[in-house]
């Protein structure tokens, strides 16, 4: 599970209180970033998968195309599938306890592997976000297939992506490693470990490199009810061409609200109630690949609403 790393100081929640009206601008008045954590447990069926929350439109997807709309509490079994839409978070619980996270515009259809009892996420479209639970055994019980590579892992905390309109997809492991492999070329297989990226290629050597850091949240501003917006700003990070900045419910990010990407590190938001979010940070390089992230937990008040008598 994710967790708060460490407690804030008087001085610094004092700032943080501050922050959230408008007088402070120190990152330090923010909570610390949230780390992940391991996730361990025993072998347990992975299919059906159960809808644990759903933002936006989302559908489930046949073995003959046939779609229906999707629910929160419904099941998703083996060859059958989930199409997103735009502006649309679904997370996913497997039987062993392992998470799944589809955000826009994503596809992927769900097979049990029967000759290795392993689950296979198809990724057709978009991205997937997978947190998987560690087991004791050493074959590879989880794998995502993309049209041009093959995923397996253990265990671990990483994110699969398809380039749009490109032949190439993007892996980025936060914790433990992934096995990564072309279709159909066992001899291409290397190890991503934490903290590195991947470009999956139809041909070349495959070579992990490192992600960029985490980037730093500096401050807020915009929260006028007059205009609607809320700016988040962040700190300039050397070698990133863009910001992706989410904005969650909970701290493990199953319940996503909002996110945006912005090639500038000013991030605006609209259409946001009163409430505490959490706020995850992560910037791309210029090969495309999705850096680090931390997270910080801000409470939203315009300013029409700390004014009203």
């Amino acid at each position: 599970m994710l967790g708060l790393r460490g407690a804030l100081s008087a001085g610094a929640w004092f700032c943080r209180a501050l922050l959230v009206v408008g007088a402070c601008a120190s990152v330090d008045a923010l909570a610390e970033p949230v780390e992940d954590g391991e996730l361990v447990g025993p072998l347990a069926p992975q299919l059906p998968v159960y809808v644990q929350y759903l933002e936006g439109r989302a559908w489930i997807v046949d073995a003959r195309g046939a779609e229906t709309a999707l629910r929160e509490g419904m099941l998703v079994d083996d060859k059958e599938g989930i199409r997103t839409e735009d502006s649309t978070f679904v997370s996913l619980v497997s039987g062993d306890g392992s998470r799944i996270v589809l955000p826009s515009s994503s596809q992927v259809e769900l097979h049990w592997e029967e000759e290795h009892e392993r689950l296979q996420i198809m990724l057709r479209q978009g991205q997937v976000e997978s947190y998987v639970r560690k087991q004791a055994e050493d074959d590879e019980h989880y794998q995502v297939l993309t049209p041009v590579g093959v995923l397996g892992v253990r265990g671990t905390h990483f994110r699969v992506r398809i380039a749009e309109g490109e032949a190439r997809s993007l892996s980025e492991v936060l914790e433990g490693g992934v096995a990564a492999r072309r279709v159909d070329d066992e001899q291409s297989a290397v190890l991503v470990g934490a903290r590195q990226g991947l470009n999956l290629l139809p041909q070349g050597e495959l070579r992990p490199v490192e992600l960029l850091p985490a980037p730093r949240l500096l401050g807020q501003g915009g929260r006028d009810m007059s205009s609607g917006n809320w700016t988040l700003l962040l700190q300039p990070l050397p070698g990133a061409t863009r910001y992706r900045v989410q904005l969650a419910s909970d701290e493990q990010f199953l319940r996503i609200r909002q996110e945006r990407f912005s090639e500038t590190p000013s991030v605006n938001f609209s259409g946001l109630p009163v409430d505490t979010y959490h706020v995850r940070l992560s910037a791309f390089d210029d090969n495309g690949l999705e850096g680090m992230t931390s997270v910080y937990q801000i409470l939203y008040l315009p300013a029409w609403r700390r004014n009203a008598p």
